[in-house]
């Protein structure tokens, strides 16, 4: 087996068929994730019901560590969301500039796309702050 780690920081990160045998949902949120309205019970039911959005939420950070090291992530719905369409919002807080974090925004929404089901990265947001 291959072991995936950061290149600035070593960190070692599991695949998710790693992850989902040994860690719920619930507490890789808590982990990996800062949840700033004390959504995390909203947050993982509505993950759950998409098993490909659960993979994508497992993969997200070792996907955006190969892009760019961060000071944390931050995940939350999507504040002007409709009743009828929920998305989640995954802030990615970097001390780069503006310009640079835009395009690395762009590489990481496209990466999502050609990784995952449409439906399922479609409830994903990205922001790079």
């Amino acid at each position: 087996m291959i072991q995936k780690f950061q290149e600035t920081e070593r960190i070692f990160i599991p695949s998710y068929e790693e992850k989902t045998s040994t860690i719920t949902l619930e507490k890789f949120i808590k982990e990996n994730f800062q949840i700033p309205n004390d959504d995390l019970k909203k947050i993982c039911e509505f993950v759950s019901h998409d098993k490909e959005l659960e993979k994508i939420i497992f993969e997200l950070p070792n996907l955006i560590q190969k892009e760019i090291t961060y000071d944390k992530l931050q995940i939350k719905f999507y504040e002007e969301f409709q009743e009828d369409y929920l998305q989640l919002e995954v802030n990615i807080f970097t001390s780069i500039d503006t310009l640079i974090s835009l395009k690395i925004e762009d590489r990481l929404e496209q990466r999502l796309y050609e990784l995952f089901e449409s439906n399922s990265a479609d409830k994903i947001l990205l922001i790079m702050e």
